[in-house]
């Protein structure tokens, strides 16, 4: 399957279903009700014989019989693999302390203290937020270890046991790779299974989903925008450049979004063209030190490019913000605006990547 998907990605190909029909068999798993939304841990099936934990925010009023516009949110890298789904939820009270305080930590950090997914929800979207691989409760042994010493007091080498979490990114690719897999279109698929289920919920209007991620989840949203009809519209925060800023031997921490063979023919601002005509908005820090502004807004001329190419002028929105690889509250204001605009006021017409 996954070489069919990379044939279709290379050949620039009409829409298509990412999946394979399996039936996702979600459980709930534990609930919390919370200020104007429910958060509930559930699991269900990617494939056949794979389960993944995300977090699902539901809004006051489902139970009612009310239909809200659903967010797709994916989580980013950060070098950081004890949490995944709980850089963008605050994690349910049964979480594990290690868990708890990683995510309240990282979310201060980078998001000015605000879970965002819990702020969307608490506004009147259902949310849902997965685990990728190698992240949060998809995450090692070891990671977990380092976890418990870093927050909790655990001994133990915590340089090395840190060192080889972050090597063992390559041996997930290689092992993937080994099976015929490849990680990120692995993630991909999983990210459409994750917009299908939440297109699947009666209380969420399908015809209304987007999508949100920052650095790394960025790099998903988009992909996920292209190639995955259930989402109309979505915001990539700091993750857009050339290929010639990022160029081989790759690092560890490169792996979990290579696609050898899609990098081999296209440039990344190239996904406009898959992307176009849906509405998309592009958001990067002019001083985010992990992407060069020269490269960003070259990046940003060619995509506008291609949506003018294609007739679809103004439906494409590049911006920068005043800031670093980071997302704040008044990014978060920016980017809530944008979501509003187009899942609560149906900017869209219709059309699809």
């Amino acid at each position: 399957m996954i070489s069919g998907i990379l044939h279709l990605i290379l050949a620039a190909a009409a829409p298509i279903v990412l999946g394979s029909g399996v039936e996702a068999r979600m459980t709930v798993l534990e609930s919390e009700q919370r200020d104007g939304y429910e958060c509930s841990l559930i699991e269900y099936n990617v494939t056949e014989t794979e389960r993944v934990r995300s977090y699902l925010l539901i809004p006051d009023g489902a139970r009612d019989g009310a239909v809200f516009p659903g967010l797709v949110m994916l989580h980013d890298h950060g070098a950081r693999f004890d949490i995944g789904k709980e850089k963008l939820v605050r994690p349910l009270a049964s979480a594990p302390e290690n868990i708890r305080r990683s995510s309240a930590q990282w979310v201060g950090d980078n998001f000015d203290g605000v879970c965002f997914a819990d702020s969307l929800a608490a506004l009147g979207y259902a949310v849902i937020v997965p685990d990728m691989l190698y992240w949060g409760s998809r995450s090692s042994a070891l990671c977990r270890r380092w976890s418990r010493m870093k927050f909790c007091g655990e001994e133990g080498d915590i340089g090395r046991v840190k060192d080889l979490v972050y090597e063992g990114q390559r041996a997930v690719y290689d092992s993937l790779a080994r099976g015929g897999v490849n990680w990120a279109v692995k993630t991909l698929e999983e990210d459409a299974a994750a917009a299908r289920l939440l297109g699947s919920l009666g209380f969420v209007d399908k015809d209304r989903i987007g999508c949100f991620g920052w650095s790394m989840g960025a790099h998903r949203a988009w992909l996920l925008a292209a190639f995955c009809p259930e989402i109309r519209t979505g915001v990539a925060l700091c993750w857009m450049t050339l290929k010639e800023t990022c160029p081989p031997p790759y690092k560890a921490s490169d792996y979990s979004m290579l696609i050898p063979e899609l990098r081999d023919r296209y440039d990344f601002p190239d996904i406009a063209r898959l992307l176009v005509p849906k509405p998309f908005f592009f958001l990067n820090g002019s001083q985010d030190k992990l992407f060069p502004v020269w490269a960003v807004e070259r990046s940003f001329r060619r995509m506008q490019e291609i949506y003018e190419s294609e007739g679809a002028c103004g439906k494409l929105r590049t911006e920068f913000f005043d800031g670093p690889h980071h997302c704040g509250r008044e990014v978060q204001r920016l980017i809530t605006e944008y979501l509003d605009s187009c899942l609560k006021d149906a900017c869209f017409d219709g059309g699809g990547a």
